[in-house]
């Protein structure tokens, strides 16, 4: 999901893990879950974890025990030696990554590169755990990423995707694996075409040995993963629909997420996989209302263009086989107000991305005009005080339905996540979001997942590609670190 992030002269907002329009003041909401299924299955346990006794700074709460890492050890760590980390971006999302990252005994330095230098180093200090220096950096700059990226384990880009290919080829020459949270869209590109640009570089990264691992937030991310794991399940897949929900309340303009990309993505024809075929469809289009858990309710939710349409029909196919997929939409909803709203903004030409001429023939593109002119979140603090006297209110639920057949009748697999709400997540990180919770957590179990070698797949792959153990040990990660997980299953039996 998303939220603040971004290096060299423009907005520090980004970060990609699904759309949520809360910038305004009052309730909004956004997509997500199934009703009717009959089976429920827990997470696969994952094989080992460290566990700690309660600290209140130290990790994670799960009731009375907080988990620091399921993929690391004391001993593992010795071995192993220094293990490097640089996270390009301290909007944020750098803000949970480090968080996260620090807590992990395998990895033993992180460098937080921001244009905002204070910014960085504010977050070093309140969340890095002893391990963490900032520096300066431009992420336009490859060579100075590059530069920056020598002796890491990782490079984690935690900015918005205009970088996205000078970060890649900043981690070719340095040697460095990669992790991002969202592949596009650009100034100049769609989501679809920033991704076929980006995948392009697989065999130079195959060929390094080095492993770039693409679209790890929560969506795409966690429902990529989900999906994979459902098309695996059946024997035929012919659907995959994916929603993203949100209730949120705030008392002052709050961005939980960036409105350049949010807006952007909204005036973007959504595409759409129908038929076997890729199309696209119209803004704001394929409304329809779904009833999801509580507290959520009963909402309505429309096609929007989003990183998961563009991979999972290409993806899945080829590692698991043609199961008969015909069909996959990404949606998200609110209010319908909401909805209607959205909806005319995009339409006076306030987000475009196109440039404009003024009147002294100087061009400027309307969506930047909008972002400058957006207020400043409240300071981390006054953040924090906010959600924890319940003034602000933000929580989110994610889906995957996947549709098809088992043993010969018609059979349905739904994937549900819900992340904690912002209280929660300010008890843990002071002036953190639901959304940059949700976002970067994931991100972070996927990023030390390589730093300990669990994943090692080399090429520029996505989550629906690695293999189901990674799959379903992440899954169950997302569990100990407060993001539970339920697996459902309707079957025809008669």
């Amino acid at each position: 999901m998303l939220g603040p992030d971004v290096t060299a002269p423009m907005p520090r907002r980004a970060g990609r893990g699904g759309p949520h329009p809360r910038t305004r003041f009052g309730r909004s909401a956004v997509a997500a879950a199934p009703a009717g299924l009959t089976e429920s299955v827990a997470a696969p346990p994952v094989r080992r974890a460290t566990v700690f006794a309660l600290g209140e700074a130290v990790g994670i709460r799960i009731r009375s025990r907080v988990v620091i890492s399921a993929f690391a050890d004391d001993a593992g760590v010795a071995r192993r030696g220094s293990m490097k980390v640089l996270i390009v971006g301290a909007g944020m999302q750098g803000q949970v990554l480090t968080w996260n990252l620090g807590r992990n005994p395998a990895v033993t330095e992180i460098v937080i590169a921001d244009y905002d230098e204070a910014r960085a180093r504010f977050v070093a200090g309140q969340v890095g755990n002893g391990k963490a220096r900032a520096i300066f950096i431009d992420a336009s700059d490859s060579g100075a990423v590059a530069k920056a990226a020598e002796g890491a384990r990782l490079l984690v880009n935690a900015v918005v995707p205009t970088f996205n290919m000078a970060i890649l080829h900043a981690c070719l020459k340095a040697g460095t694996n990669y992790l991002d949270m969202a592949s596009g869209q650009t100034p100049t590109q769609t989501i679809d075409e920033a991704w076929l640009e980006q995948a392009a570089l697989d065999p130079e990264f195959a060929k390094a040995g080095l492993t770039a691992l693409q679209s790890t937030g929560m969506d795409p991310g966690v429902t990529n993963t989900f999906a994979a794991n459902g098309y695996e399940d059946l024997d035929k897949c012919f659907e995959i629909r994916i929603k993203d929900y949100a209730l949120f309340d705030s008392p002052v303009p709050l961005q939980v997420w960036s409105q350049e990309t949010y807006y952007t993505d909204c005036a973007q024809p959504p595409l759409l996989y129908e038929d076997g075929e890729f199309k696209r469809v119209e803004i704001f289009g394929r409304k329809e209302f779904y009833q999801f858990p509580e507290p959520f309710g009963l909402g309505p939710c429309i096609c929007h263009d989003h990183e998961e349409v563009t991979t999972l029909p290409r993806l899945l196919p080829k590692k698991f086989g043609d199961k008969g997929l015909r069909y996959v939409d990404f949606k998200m909803g609110t209010e319908e107000a909401g909805i209607d709203a959205d909806a005319a903004f995009v339409g006076s030409g306030m987000t475009s991305k196109e440039p404009v001429t003024l009147k002294d023939g100087s061009k400027i593109r309307p969506i930047d005009v909008y972002v400058a002119t957006l207020a400043p979140n409240p300071p981390a603090d006054e953040l924090a005080r906010m959600a924890l006297a319940g003034e602000i209110f933000d929580v989110g639920v994610q889906l995957v339905d996947c549709i098809g057949e088992k043993d010969g009748k018609p059979a349905t697999i739904n994937h549900t996540v819900i992340g904690p709400d912002i209280k929660r997540v300010n008890q843990l990180i002071p002036g953190a979001t639901s959304v940059s919770y949700g976002t970067s957590t994931p991100a972070s179990i996927y990023a030390e997942m390589i730093v300990e070698g669990t994943i090692d797949q080399p090429g520029v792959i996505a989550p629906e590609l690695l293999d189901r153990s990674a799959r379903d040990a992440f899954i169950a990660e997302l569990g100990r670190r407060e993001m539970p997980v339920t697996r459902r299953i309707e079957t025809r039996i008669n």
